[in-house]
């Protein structure tokens, strides 16, 4: 043989040998990975879009790989049995690739906003909720393809999480959130505890009326208004059907499901308040500085709560573990 013909012999080999290895590597692929990459795309297409608030963003998405992994634990680390499911997942992200990119694309957004209007959607809420409503809407879509390729897991919770998103999106649609509307009664006392913290803490810096939390900073004051979203009600009711989905999960029983539950309604109220509490500190501290305030409020909500239903639900799985190798190791123990 001669010299090209080894030459050209050799590269087809490497050019086989390198797509040999980049199916191994795709059918290699740990389950979690998928997910991972599903977010790490959307990031990709619009990374602002991340560091907006509730209804402006996607920043909710940074909890669906933490519920993944626990919720399917060690088995999310492992790659998905088959061919035919890394081939549909793998399918599943690059449609979900068009769609992040084509959604990012100005004449898109455009589109679905121009669509809101014709609905009678309000001008003002057309760009916010309704957008991302959609956009949290086909997420799940995403994210119930990739979920349905293992079974055996029966991981549910990251889904809960975006479909109780797209579900008080659209419900800020019909109640928007310029109006107090039927949620509008637990605004008032939940602010009138964090202006009761904040006097605590400097007398006569704070104080409430309906929904309107006044702060004072020497000869500065600040007026927030604050409506039924920005309430927390949202992160509460998701938080809830999340340790929901873990209670009937792990069979812990109407006693215990229902003692989790109340403690997570407990523990969400108060992080919710502590959220408003930090925000209202931030506020006073850059008082003559609205726009740093919209800035650190587009995020802190997140930076609370996402860690606080992670630790409460990695709590309740301990609990139940440990409730459960008990009870395996009774009967052995009474022989």
């Amino acid at each position: 043989m001669s010299r090209l013909g080894r030459l050209l012999g050799s590269r087809g080999l490497s050019v086989q040998e390198a797509l040999e290895g980049a199916k191994r590597r795709a059918l290699g692929t740990p389950y979690i990975a998928y997910f991972a990459i599903l977010v790490i795309v959307a990031f990709l297409a619009d990374p602002i879009s991340f560091t907006r608030s509730w209804n402006e963003g996607r920043s909710a998405m940074l909890a669906i790989v933490p519920l993944v992994f626990l919720e399917a634990g060690r088995r999310s680390l492992a790659p998905l049995g088959g061919g035919k499911k890394a081939f549909l997942a793998w399918l599943t992200l690059g449609a979900a690739a068009v769609y992040y990119f084509a959604f990012a694309q100005p004449y898109v957004f455009n589109s679905i906003v121009s669509l809101g209007t014709s609905l009678g959607i309000s001008p003002t809420i057309v760009q916010f909720s309704w957008v991302w409503g959609i956009d949290y809407a086909v997420t799940s879509v995403f994210l119930v393809f990739l979920l349905l390729l293992d079974r055996g897991s029966k991981t549910i919770t990251p889904l809960i999480y975006t479909v109780g998103m797209a579900s008080f999106l659209f419900i800020d649609v019909l109640l928007p959130e310029n109006t107090l509307g039927p949620f509008g009664y637990v605004v008032p006392p939940v602010l009138q505890i964090v202006a009761g913290a904040l006097d605590f803490f400097a007398p006569g810096a704070a104080h409430s009326r309906g929904n309107i939390l006044m702060l004072q900073n020497g000869p500065n004051g600040m007026n927030l208004q604050v409506f039924w979203p920005s309430a927390g009600l949202d992160g509460i009711v998701i938080g809830l059907l999340v340790v929901f989905a873990i209670c009937v999960k792990a069979g812990t029983g109407w006693a215990r499901g229902s003692l989790y539950l109340l403690l997570g309604v407990v523990g969400s109220f108060l992080v919710n308040v502590l959220r408003l509490v930090v925000l209202a500190a931030y506020a006073m501290s850059h008082i003559t500085n609205p726009q740093a305030f919209q800035a650190f409020h587009s995020v802190i909500g997140e930076l609370i709560f996402i860690p606080w239903i992670i630790a409460f639900v990695v709590l309740i799985l301990r609990r139940e573990n440990r409730i459960s190798n008990q009870a395996r190791l009774l009967p052995s123990a009474g022989i």
